[in-house]
């Protein structure tokens, strides 16, 4: 459908707003930038009011309309002028609704102060030095480093420092073009609502010629005045703390009696090969692992220097098809125990590992939250520690086999919403009862292994898999073999995610109309297999296809919908082929950014290996049947 040309007062109204925005917009590049579509737009606008040249002012539009929302992960876009792109105006402006809202939600925020970093993106500096001048210029305290933050630093900073909140500038592993802003609160962890939704009201409210302080201090002087902020600035200090308390190893603690098997003497050090994906992990990566024991460090050079171009990679997300592929050859070629990646601003782990015939598989995150959850778990038996629960988490559209290694070690196990932000909501709330936090992670390769990090830690999850790995052979056995023997104990798990993207237009209206069809209509069968219950985390409720044994979902209302699914009781094969006594799940949710479905499948076999094709001591080489199936749910959903 295509759109109607603007109104002549509508064109007249846009440009004016455009003025008024570039007139207050300190950044001579977006300045000068705005101002050339603003007079091509005007050129375009005739003296009777007629539009001339549509181009011209749809180039302008583009630049206001739709604006960036401030959501629960703060913002995040593309370069450019104008509020519907990221831009140092954009920044001060959320920056100083942002410092509105601290100062009314925390009473002491201006003391406690607030704590920026960045990543080695292209203007992600400019954009945090923007943050802090508009902090210090609210009166408020600030803290700032003296080069490039990882995000896991600035979290930790947030609770090292007690800050009232945290910000980082990182697009994480978005294309080059794209800049982000990503903010924590006072307890030091990611906003959820309703604090998000009152910063996105007031940022719309914000009229667009707003003039906002700057502060003009000198970062790391003492003021001249004792009324002015402080603005100090972190360095080694800072992250020598950081490095202290992610490789302590206080979950690990033993009696003489519990005490691990000695290694062998001789035996050689963990050879590791590591990318930092052009980010700006990579010395944070190594140092915490030479403190964790014996390395062999091998390091894709062509990716190790932070770099914002990314240039040997087409899109810097470790979970990107090809996006290890230098990884994966560094590991085969110095033979490798582990290969391991951090995404570029490291919050994020990925990790690959040799099969039994020296094939290099890359992990999915919920294989990797599995033996992370079983070690922490066995570790957290040794530790002295008194009432409450042992507790793990993930999140709904994670695998649900953590469930079953949990309840074998006497722990809770729960699921949230997507997102970081909703685990450690929730895990607050479990500490705040006594409860004892052991691990959470999300599937999208994201793990928090360390209270005192409260957001995923790529760092941090690097030492606990070096220490799981000389866990493991200690016990005689690889990372591969250790997987392998917990599918056979609790069941194999099999998780894979696709995406139906819709183009057109009306594209997200047709696809909040297929959720609600299948949400309103589930089907009795899919690729052969029997829907046996819905969950509507919309409406907060899970019940069978007949709408009975309906029960509650204590979780916020959320556009997801999930399908649980078996083969007929009576036997009949399924699509592939064979009868199965697993069970499959099916999540279905929309991308918050684009007019995309996201589908999440898993199948979940029975505990103790008894599945037709896990054999050989080697469920994960025997699971066609399993591949096929899932297949075949995508193919039918799509």
């Amino acid at each position: 459908m295509t759109q109607p040309n603007p109104s002549p007062i509508e064109s007249a109204a846009l440009i004016e707003t455009a003025k008024a925005w570039r007139n207050a917009d300190l950044d001579p590049v977006t300045r000068a930038q705005l101002s050339a579509h603003i007079e091509a737009a005007s050129a375009a606008v005739d003296h009777n009011g007629a539009d001339r040249e549509p181009e011209a002012l749809a180039a302008l539009r583009a630049c206001f309309e739709p604006p960036i929302g401030f959501g629960t992960a703060g913002l995040r876009g593309l370069k450019g002028p104008g509020p519907a792109h990221m831009n140092q105006r954009l920044i001060e402006r959320v920056t100083a609704v942002m410092v509105d809202v601290l100062r009314a939600e925390v009473p002491d925020a201006a003391q406690r102060g607030v704590v920026i970093g960045y990543d080695a993106r292209h203007g992600s500096k400019a954009l945090a030095e923007v943050t802090a001048r508009t902090v210090a210029g609210a009166g408020i305290n600030v803290h700032t480093f003296d080069d490039y933050a990882p995000t896991p630093l600035v979290a930790f900073a947030a609770l090292e420092l007690n800050t009232a909140a945290a910000v980082v500038v990182t697009a994480s592993h978005n294309p080059p073009e794209y800049l982000g802003y990503k903010l924590y609160w006072a307890d030091g962890v990611q906003i959820v609502p309703p604090i998000d939704q009152r910063i996105a009201q007031a940022l719309r409210a914000l009229p667009a010629d707003v003039r906002i302080t700057q502060s003009t201090q000198t970062p790391g002087a003492v003021p001249t005045d004792p009324s002015m902020p402080s603005w100090q600035v972190h360095g080694e200090a800072l992250r020598e703390r950081y490095l202290a308390a992610i490789t302590s190893g206080q979950a690990a603690q033993r009696t003489p009696a519990q005490a691990e098997p000695s290694a062998p003497t001789g035996v050689p050090p963990i050879r590791v090969a590591y990318s930092a994906m052009h980010g700006v992990a990579g010395d944070w990566v190594k140092r915490a692992l030479e403190r964790t024991g014996a390395i062999a460090w091998h390091e894709v050079q062509s990716q190790a220097a932070p770099d914002g171009d990314f240039p040997t990679v087409n899109f810097p997300n470790p979970e990107e098809p090809g996006a290890l592929d230098e990884l994966l050859a560094l590991a085969q070629s110095v033979q490798a125990d582990i290969a391991i990646a951090t995404d570029p601003d490291g919050d994020r782990l990925a990790l690959a590992l040799p099969d039994s015939n020296g094939q290099w598989q890359v992990l999915m995150g919920d294989q990797i939250g599995l033996l992370l959850i079983d070690y922490r778990l066995q570790q957290s038996q040794y530790t002295d520690q008194s009432g409450g629960r042992s507790f793990v988490l993930n999140t709904v559209v994670s695998s649900r086999l953590p469930a079953r290694v949990a309840t074998a070690y006497g722990a809770d196990f729960e699921q949230t919403l997507t997102g970081f932000k909703w685990l450690w909501h929730r895990a607050l709330q479990r500490q705040a009862d006594g409860d004892r936090f052991v691990f959470a992670y999300e599937d999208a390769i994201g793990f928090s292994p360390t209270p005192r990090v409260r957001d995923k830690d790529g760092i941090a999850t690097a030492v606990e898999v070096l220490r799981l790995v000389r866990h493991a052979q200690q016990h005689g056995m690889t990372l591969y073999d250790r997987l392998n023997v917990l599918y056979q104990h609790y069941g194999l798990s099999i998780t894979r995610q696709v995406s139906l993207q819709l183009d057109g237009e009306d594209a997200t209206e047709r696809m909040n109309a297929k959720l609600k069809a299948l949400r309103q209509t589930p089907p009795a069968t899919l690729a052969g297999l029997k829907v046996t219950r819905v969950h509507d985390y919309l409406a907060a409720e899970r019940r069978n296809i007949d709408g009975t044994q309906a029960e509650a979902i204590g979780l916020p209302a959320t556009n997801l919908i999930q399908l649980d699914l078996a083969a007929e009781a009576n036997g009949d094969s399924t699509a592939s082929g064979r009868t199965d006594a697993g069970t499959y799940h099916i999540s279905i949710r929309p991308s918050g950014t684009e007019p995309k479905l996201k589908i999440y499948l898993e199948y979940l076999g029975p505990p103790g290996g008894a599945t037709d094709d896990s054999h050989d001591g080697d469920p994960l080489a025997h699971t066609a049947a399993q591949e096929r199936q899932l297949q075949a749910l995508a193919e039918a959903l799509m």
